[in-house]
């Protein structure tokens, strides 16, 4: 990354709260889940249960409702059928949680779920080709340019390990990362196969 830090995304359960942490939870935040995403980039720490935008809520799980009037209302779609099949399709996270933190990789104790990282697409494509270095596989970037950040790269890295996309116009007019920058989401269990793809592929000189 050439501005900020990667960014942990970590769940908590209920099994894993003390009353302590528990008293660290907000109950919700006024931002959207790209925003605090954004934010931890350059410091920001969240604890939160709900955040403002009813795709993300959608997206991790804090309501069963697909957005549908949300993207009907939005204009993005030609009418009702349209804007019920993309608010279907975008991915959910199924497993229950209490929380989710959001923080920079530099003060995460270690154990997160989702990697978060905003790169120029030379680098996006150097994680592609870490990724397929050990088995050759693809990455399969299934988008409707929306719900990036909480659905393409937080819900499917951790159900397929990884997610790329190209943003949504939601995340990219609020959170304002560059449109030089992509973000990509790496799950915890994925990050060392990508840095031995790193260290064993070739530098792609540009």
């Amino acid at each position: 990354m050439d501005e900020g830090e990667p960014v942990c995304v970590t769940f908590t359960y209920h099994s894993d709260i003390s009353g302590n942490l528990d008293s660290k939870i907000s109950a919700d935040s006024e931002l959207l889940f790209c925003e605090m995403v954004q934010k931890a980039r350059y410091g920001g720490v969240f604890n939160v249960e709900k955040d403002g935008c009813p795709v993300g809520n959608y997206v991790l799980g804090k309501t069963n409702e697909p957005p549908f009037e949300y993207y009907l209302k939005s204009g993005r779609y030609k009418n009702r059928t349209a804007a019920y099949r993309a608010s279907k399709s975008i991915p959910k996270i199924s497993k229950p949680y209490k929380s989710v933190w959001i923080e920079p990789l530099s003060i995460n104790k270690g154990q997160f779920n989702v990697l978060i990282l905003f790169l120029k697409p030379e680098s996006a494509m150097r994680i592609i080709q870490a990724y397929s270095y050990l088995e050759g596989k693809q990455i399969k970037i299934n988008t409707l340019g929306a719900a990036s950040v909480c659905g393409e790269c937080i819900a499917k890295p951790i159900s397929c390990g990884i997610g790329a996309s190209f943003g949504c116009k939601g995340s990219r007019k609020h959170s304002k990362y560059k449109n030089t920058e992509v973000p990509i989401g790496i799950s915890f269990e994925m990050i060392d196969k990508i840095e031995e793809g790193l260290e064993n592929t070739p530098d792609t000189w540009v």
